[in-house]
Formats: structure tokens, C-alpha cells, sequence
């Protein structure tokens, strides 16, 4: 973390030598394009980002010398998967989001936890005083409710590997699933959606 003076104000920037991570639903394919995008204290985007694409079929980006204002990020990620539950790559592509803090960490996995989380956790920072960490716990708990998973303390959801051991990943794995079925993209692109909407303001999904 460097600190600056710029109009007698001392402003801190976090500077990332290298930011890597995995973008998952199964994994994005070799070539998708990924954003990091920084935000502000309020969680708006101040205007700067960095452009960076999947580098081999396990889903893995990585990003050098990046420089955030407050540590807050949005990640995009667009592209083709492979879906775990045909085994074959996707038809069309798909866009996964996530909201990290990143000040202490080097690493963010972006998967559907991430993607569905993201609009809750906003709407509790900017209109419930939910301090970043408060809102992301409440927005994982909102979410693992809808498949009625009530583990305690499951990790963070940008730090979860659908390829990886543990019951954490398990979860993201099994929702994952879930979500995909036999569905074509579109059609889950869709459901998704409709979830997120429904859960944004009270955390609960209740639309039939």
C-alpha cells in the first residue's frame, strides 16, 4: 500500500505486482476476456481498469501491476465454459461478475457465488450501512439459503475452486450444477438473473 499526497489530501492507492484467480461456472475456456474494474468506497466504478483474458482451459488469469484507490474491485469475465454437467463447452458465451476486497489478498476467483452475490452486496453497502464485509457474509448466507445449505463459516465465495477438495468447493460445486441442469445458457442466463433480481433488497426468494 503506497500513500500519496495529491491536494493536501493523503490519498491511498494499493498497487498489485501480480492478481491472478480463476473464473469457473465449470471453467471459462483459453482466451476469455476478464475486467478488473476498480471501485470506490461506495462501491462505483472511478474510471480505471485493466483488461486481461483466460490464459489455458482451467479458467486462470492473471494480471501485473494494477493500482486500485481503495482496495474494493469488480471483476467481469466473458466467454465460453465448459459445462460440468454435459462435458462439453458451452454454445454461446456467458458473463460471470464478482466484488472483492482485494487489500490483503492477491488471488480472486470469480464462479456463480460471485455472480449472484454482487448486486445484493451493493444494494446492503449503499442503502443499509453494511459495512463491505458485513454485506459480503450476509449476501453468501441470502444465497445459500435458496439450496438449503446452512453450514457455518463457508469461505469466502471469491476464494472457492469448483475444482478443488473441500467442502466449501463442494457447495460451489453442487450450486453450480444446480443451476446449470440441462439448461442452454440462455435459458440459465435467465434464471440467474431472475434470482439475483428477486433477492437484491430483502435476501429472500419468493418469486413462484
Amino acid at each position: 500500500i503506497y500513500y500519496f499526497k495529491n491536494n493536501r489530501k493523503m490519498v491511498k492507492t494499493i498497487i498489485k505486482q501480480t492478481f491472478s484467480g480463476y473464473v469457473q461456472k465449470g471453467p471459462f475456456i483459453n482466451g476469455s476476456a476478464i475486467t478488473i474494474i476498480d471501485l470506490d468506497e461506495n462501491l462505483d466504478q472511478t474510471g480505471r481498469s485493466y483488461n486481461s483474458s483466460i490464459s489455458d482451459n482451467t479458467g486462470k488469469f492473471e494480471q501485473n501491476n494494477i493500482s486500485l484507490t481503495t482496495g474494493f474491485a469488480s471483476l467481469r469475465a466473458d466467454g465460453f465454459y465448459f459445462n460440468e454437467v454435459t462435458g462439453e463447452i458451452s454454445s454461446s458465451q456467458l458473463t460471470l461478475n464478482a466484488l472483492a476486497d482485494i487489500t490483503d489478498i492477491n488471488s480472486v476467483n470469480v464462479n456463480l457465488l460471485t455472480h449472484m452475490e454482487k448486486s445484493r452486496i451493493e444494494y446492503l453497502v449503499k442503502n443499509k450501512d453494511y459495512s463491505f464485509e458485513e454485506a459480503k457474509l450476509q449476501a453468501q448466507k441470502d444465497i445459500l439459503k435458496i439450496f438449503s445449505i446452512e453450514k457455518e463459516n463457508v469461505g469466502n465465495s471469491e476464494q472457492l475452486n469448483v475444482s478443488a477438495d473441500g467442502d466449501d468447493n463442494a457447495i460451489l460445486l453442487a450450486i453450480s450444477t444446480i443451476i446449470q441442469g440441462y439448461r442452454p445458457v440462455s435459458e440459465m442466463s435467465e434464471l440467474i438473473a431472475n434470482i439475483i433480481t428477486d433477492i437484491k433488497e430483502d435476501g429472500q426468494l419468493n418469486d413462484s
